[in-house]
């Protein structure tokens, strides 16, 4: 699993984050228009490169600054850390304290004042970031971050004090990809940088990222593409740009530029534990969104209606495919989705998908998302060994929103359960027939095992078919989990196939004395969990 992101756009104000930092990805540097230089050529052209990048992309950056009131009415104690920031950051941006009474008395101390209605004014957070203009119109590109719930967005185009911040609207927003788009009115005439294409970018190319790191104004940094395709697990629907290009606070929405000016990538991330390593959001995954949100204001993506996990030695095995194949297997169809409607069935390999080559559930993920909503397209699967071609509608991706008021298919958990260290699903006769079960065969599949986990060290596998917990039947998860609720040890009769290929029953003392309550959104454990497609 990818180390964790965190986000780096600057904040200013919010109790317990003062600086909350927004998420700042990298820039990129192609060399190729270095490739046929002479020595001395590529000399000149070295010492100057970087000075006619910045002329070209600074006048197209810009620096966005906003005010978000702060709803709840509880602020940091006098005294606190927070309050002293609060108080030094009125001073240096002139915002007004909230109001009171007199010091040292409560409310119920003073007299009554009838004619003064004024309440208590609620705390401001002001926040800083980058944005950079993309249509001389006045529309510009920034992360979403950098704008949710913002009361006003202020643009600046350049460093001079005398300049008035411009008002911006949002046009559109795509909070699962974390892009927003800005609309100004100005009379001011600006330039537009122009979008390149992150697909032919390769590792190593050099690269240039521009931003408003703390406040500091138009600042350029540079250093290459470290590597293509990363995950982040809160943006799951995109793989990102990795960059040793230097990010800091304030850069969030920033270009990420190559050799020729172009911006291949947004700053969007760092790795906060590390120096020297940030990531951007691929232009091209930007470009497919534009349309959308210029006209609707916001994307639908597309879905399959699946649930898939991440391959590996036992379970290749087991689904007659090669050992060392790395691809995404199908966990669960959703009975009314479109993968269900076109035919794919639990335990299909999924190998390529749009014509192009999947090797992980996210990179499956990333490949769905990006189909237009309605497309028909197709996906090549290995079932039972044998390769098959599927054409299939894609559907329209729910909203969270809806995703919440949709029970996953046939992932059957109670509201709250302990943390075993593995995901169970309920046996069907779909799933008797694939693995070859008795028809009357009874209990819970063992679908995922958490390496780390109890489950684990008891010596339960993936595969594995409970049958009874305590000496009694168990024919479904929420009836597992009935009996599984507690902080202490649990007798588990399993039926596992051997190695010569016949079955076996094992009795095994799943030891949950250490385990930790959790909820169901946190069943799969596993480093590849299953991802809704």
């Amino acid at each position: 699993m990818l180390r964790s992101f965190h986000s780096i756009g600057q904040s200013f104000g919010k109790s317990k984050a003062i600086f909350s930092l927004a998420i700042i990805s990298l820039g990129l540097f192609s060399l190729s228009s270095l490739g046929r230089a002479s020595k001395d050529d590529e000399k000149q052209i070295s010492s100057q490169i970087f000075v006619e990048l910045a002329k070209t992309a600074v006048p197209s950056v810009v620096n966005i600054s906003t005010l978000s009131t702060i709803k709840s009415p509880v602020g940091p104690a006098p005294g606190s850390p927070d309050e002293l920031f609060r108080r030094f950051f009125e001073d240096f941006f002139g915002q007004g304290g909230a109001g009171g009474g007199r010091s040292g008395e409560s409310e119920e101390d003073q007299p009554p004042r009838p004619r003064r209605k004024k309440r208590r004014a609620l705390p401001k957070a002001v926040a800083l970031g980058t944005g950079f203009i993309i249509d001389s119109s006045g529309l510009i590109l920034t992360n979403n971050h950098v704008v949710a719930g913002a009361d006003q967005i202020k643009i600046a185009f350049t460093e001079d004090p005398t300049e008035t911040p411009t008002d911006g609207s949002v046009v559109g927003r795509d909070a699962d990809l974390d892009i927003a788009l800005i609309q100004v009115k100005t009379k001011k005439v600006l330039a537009a940088i122009k979008l390149g294409d992150s697909d032919a970018l390769q590792v190593g190319e050099y690269v240039m990222a521009v931003g408003n790191p703390f406040a500091q104004g138009h600042s350029v940094t540079h250093g290459i593409i470290s590597a293509k395709g990363r995950f982040a697990p809160d943006f799951p629907l995109v793989t990102y740009l990795q960059t040793d290009a230097p990010i800091n606070p304030g850069n969030s929405g920033g270009p990420l530029v190559n050799l020729k000016g172009e911006v291949i990538g947004i700053n969007n991330a760092i790795e906060a534990r590390a120096q020297g390593i940030g990531f951007a959001i691929p232009i091209n995954v930007v470009k497919n969104i534009l349309p959308q949100l210029k006209t609707k204001g916001y994307v639908d993506r597309g879905f399959l209606g699946v649930l898939v996990g991440n391959l590996n030695p036992e379970v290749a095995e087991k689904l007659n495919a090669p050992k060392d194949l790395k691809a995404p297997y199908v966990s669960d169809v959703s009975p009314d989705g479109p993968a269900a409607k076109a035919g794919i069935q639990p335990y299909d390999i999924v190998t390529e998908f749009n014509g192009k080559k999947v090797h992980t559930n996210g990179e499956l993920t990333a490949e769905v998302t990006a189909v237009p909503v309605g497309k028909t397209t197709k996906m090549k699967i290995l079932r039972d060994g044998k390769e098959k071609t599927i054409s299939l509608q894609v559907g329209k991706r729910p909203t969270p929103e809806e995703g919440k008021k949709k029970e996953k298919p046939k992932r059957e958990t109670g509201p709250s359960h302990i943390n075993t260290g593995m995901s169970l699903t309920n046996l069907t006769p779909g799933l008797r027939q694939r693995l070859e079960l008795p028809k009357n065969t009874k209990g819970v599949l063992v679908r995922e095992i958490d390496p780390m986990g109890a489950a684990a060290q008891s010596g339960l596998t993936a595969g594995d078919v409970i049958v009874e917990v305590e000496r009694k039947p168990v024919e479904s998860v929420n009836g597992f989990y009935a009996v599984v609720k507690q902080k202490k040890s649990y007798l588990l009769r399993v039926r596992r196939m051997g190695g010569d290929g016949r079955e076996g029953y094992l009795v095994i003392i799943l030891d949950l004395s250490k385990a930790q309550p959790e909820t169901e959104s946190d069943t799969d454990n596993d480093e590849g969990p299953d991802e809704d497609e």
